[in-house]
């Protein structure tokens, strides 16, 4: 997931925006959902993972962040 590697690796993808590579990663997730789950349980799923992933990603980023910058700067 490339947020993945944005934060643990240094100068591969740190020029692109947070929010260009959300979309791939949550258009990912919702692939893998619809394809594993059926009706109502497919949202619940997406729903479950893409806020587990987004806390996980949070954590990341505050871990990444100069000391002095919030991780709402970056």
């Amino acid at each position: 997931m490339p947020r993945l590697v944005k934060y643990t690796t240094s100068g591969f993808v740190d020029d692109v925006p947070d929010q260009a590579l959300a979309v791939i990663e949550h258009a990912s997730l919702f692939y893998l959902c619809e394809q594993n789950f059926r009706g109502m349980n497919k949202y619940i799923a997406f729903a479950v993972a893409g806020a587990g992933y987004e806390v996980f990603i949070d954590g990341l980023k505050r871990r990444s962040a100069p000391e002095g910058f919030s991780a709402s700067n970056k």
